[in-house]
């Protein structure tokens, strides 16, 4: 064993020696630089870049080990809670409390971990995990999380304000609906929302004509979590406003109550019949009107849905055809053959089902409009919707 551990010794200071005189020979070729300034500036250059790429290979190597650990950590933690969020969420024991998370990185994870939970639960368990939440008191690191400068601590904090649904924190919530970062600013939206949908669809309503950076999707979608009874005054009331009907707001009309839509919708589809406004804007708003009225169903607006299938332009006829196919009677076929032979792809389309779907339109019937129909457009479409209505 002597033996063996002093010819180990041997081996390294022969190593280090060598390593040593490998050293001085690269010092003494650097001591005897060329004299050519332009050779010596290339070494100067060589040696600076080889330094620098060492330091930043030293820093990737240095950062990805701390993120590693950061992870393990991570993960750790997680484990270690997950338990006790699932053992509240089926049942509260403040007996069995667990200690609060520590620090600012844990708070952080825990809340990341307590809002996943949270997107998967209903009812009671969702309240059963707003009370951990009090009671560890953690409602307190939320609230700052709003005042960072980080927009992740920021959604982090209104995804959880929203869960709570208290409105005691509107205050805070609501000056970051005017946030110019679009991802705070509509996850404030959201969380106003769960707080006190029809006060916060009064807010919201006043803000989309300004805000051109909300998509109409997540407006759509903001609509839907509020509902069609916190939706409808203060949608109307912007539709009312003057040139209410060229702003975004009338895109949202689906969202509304038919009954209460429906005189907002005669009143425009009538001033548009007079004056043809349906042309760039108010083409959109003449379909958002229409589309209104059929949900309706009143046979009372059938003269006006009749008047808009004679429309120049494609997706007003198209949204015409499917408000009185809502409300359409064997009477309506004279109607709809016509529209077999427009020149859209759409209407044709729509005009075809709607015709299948009659009452009195049996597999006879509608083989003997199909030999009828001179437009061979009008044919392929009925053909395919009699395809899809045997299936």
């Amino acid at each position: 064993m002597i033996d063996t551990g002093s010819n180990w010794a041997c081996d390294v200071l022969s190593d280090l020696e060598t390593a040593s005189e490998l050293i001085m020979t690269a010092l003494a070729r650097l001591a005897s630089l060329p004299q050519d300034p332009a050779l010596r500036l290339a070494v100067y250059s060589a040696m600076a870049l080889a330094l620098l790429t060492l330091v930043i290979m030293s820093q990737v190597l240095v950062l990805s080990e701390l993120a590693s650990r950061r992870e393990v950590r991570r993960q750790a933690f997680i484990a270690g809670w997950r338990p006790h969020l699932a053992a509240w969420s089926m049942q509260a024991d403040e007996r069995a409390l667990p200690a609060p998370p520590r620090g600012r990185r844990e708070r952080l994870w825990f809340l990341l971990l307590w809002s996943r939970m949270q997107r998967q639960l209903r009812g009671m368990a969702q309240q059963r995990l707003n009370v951990l939440l009090e009671q560890l008191g953690m409602l307190s690191p939320v609230l700052s999380l709003l005042e960072s400068r980080a927009v992740h601590h920021r959604l982090v904090a209104l995804t959880c304000l929203r869960y709570l649904a208290d409105a005691s924190h509107w205050p805070a919530v609501l000056p970051l609906l005017e946030s110019r970062n679009v991802a705070v600013s509509l996850a404030a939206a959201q969380t106003l929302v769960a707080m006190d949908a029809e006060r916060a669809m009064q807010r919201i309503m006043q803000r989309v004509q300004a805000r051109r950076d909300w998509a109409l999707p997540r407006l759509e979608a903001l609509c839907q979590q509020a509902g069609r009874q916190a939706v409808t005054e203060p949608l109307l009331a912007e539709l009312n406003a003057p040139q209410g009907s060229e702003g975004r707001a009338v895109a949202l009309l689906a969202w509304a109550e038919p009954s209460q839509a429906a005189p907002w919708a005669r009143r425009y589809l009538a001033v548009a019949q007079a004056s043809d406004a349906w042309q760039g804007l108010g083409e959109e708003a003449c379909c958002a009107a229409l589309r209104s009225l059929g949900e309706l169903r009143d046979p009372r607006d059938r003269d006006l849905l009749l008047v808009y299938l004679d429309s120049e332009a494609p997706t007003v006829r198209l949204a015409a055809l499917a408000a009185l196919r809502r409300q359409s009677s064997a009477a309506d076929k004279a109607l709809m053959v016509p529209l077999l032979a427009d020149p859209n792809w759409w209407v044709r389309q729509a005009a075809a089902d709607a015709l299948v779907a009659l009452p009195d339109m049996d597999d006879v019937a509608l083989t003997m409009l199909l030999e009828s129909l001179a437009d061979r457009y009008g044919q392929d479409a009925l053909r395919r919707a009699m395809a899809e209505g045997k299936r």
